[in-house]
């Protein structure tokens, strides 16, 4: 994997504002850059999903900062990728939800140092989990724009923390306070939760999270529009540069997950995708120059 990361890029337009700006700066050359779940490959490993690693990323020149959520069992929307906790943090019973622990419990526990996306690395009892709250208060001052994934379905039995519409309703609301409403992102994974939440929140920006493997068709820009959002964040090996030029046709932005190799990069560039979520931020960065965040309706 390295050496797709390491080797030297030759690089190209994907945009027309590719080149040198008026001040004569260097403009943007690739895909704005989202740092998935905060990691950036710099060799710290900080454990993902946390305000240490969304800082790290910041400074390490991400465009768009990256979390996932999920809610406790008292409603209380939390950093967590997984439907249990083991894996990110200290807890040894095992298999545990994260909805049978009160945010409280969760955030009592250690965090453990990023390995990879599916394994558990050494516990860093100088890291805990954290609420949604706590990260946009300790990310405000960046100014960096935030992508929140929503991996819980909260409209699926088992997956709610203490009720649907309260998730909904609760994540809004820790938005809202937040004072960072016009920098956030949220992304979902079924229309019918952006529809939801949409109806909490009709000032926060939506993204619609999608798998192409095994998918029959691709979402339209109508059903997109229907749940009020114009952004597609799918899977990288699902994307052409013919649909993603029908997309943009059409006035939706196209995000890409999780390519970490140059040469997909490089690719995904190429099809002119506006937006590329990667663990290897540092390395990004590295091989190109990415364009700003485009926060537009």
């Amino acid at each position: 994997m390295l050496a797709g990361l390491l080797g030297a890029a030759t690089l190209g337009c994907c945009t027309a504002a590719c080149g040198a700006s008026s001040s004569g700066t260097a403009a943007c050359d690739a895909p704005a850059l989202i740092a998935h779940r905060g990691e950036t490959g710099d060799g710290a490993n900080l454990p993902e999903n946390t305000w240490q690693a969304e800082l790290a990323a910041a400074a390490e020149g991400a465009t768009y900062l990256n979390i996932d959520l999920r809610w406790t069992g008292d409603g209380v929307p939390v950093a967590l990728h997984d439907a249990t906790v083991n894996r990110t943090t200290s807890e040894t019973r095992p298999d545990l939800p994260i909805t049978d622990l009160t945010a409280q419990q969760y955030t009592a526990l250690d965090s453990r140092d990023y390995v990879s996306d599916t394994q558990g690395g050494q516990i860093n009892p100088a890291v805990h989990p954290d609420t949604l709250a706590e990260v946009l208060a300790k990310i405000a001052s960046t100014g960096k724009p935030i992508v929140l994934q929503m991996e819980a379905d909260p409209l699926q039995p088992g997956q709610a923390g203490a009720a649907s519409q309260q998730d909904f309703a609760n994540l809004a609301q820790v938005i809202e306070q937040s004072g960072y409403t016009d920098k956030v992102i949220v992304a979902g994974w079924t229309l019918a939760d952006l529809r939801a939440f949409h109806a909490a929140a009709p000032r926060v920006q939506l993204a619609y999270l999608f798998e192409s493997i095994g998918a029959k068709s691709f979402p339209t820009s109508a059903e997109l529009r229907a749940a009020d959002t114009n952004i597609l964040y799918m899977d990288y090996r699902g994307i052409t540069a013919a649909n993603t030029s029908t997309w943009h046709a059409q006035g939706v932005k196209v995000w890409a997950w999780t390519p970490a190799e140059r040469s997909q990069w490089e690719q995904l560039r190429t099809d002119g995708v506006d937006a590329i979520a990667t663990n290897w931020a540092k390395f990004y960065l590295n091989w190109a120059t990415p364009c700003s965040a485009d926060l537009s309706d």
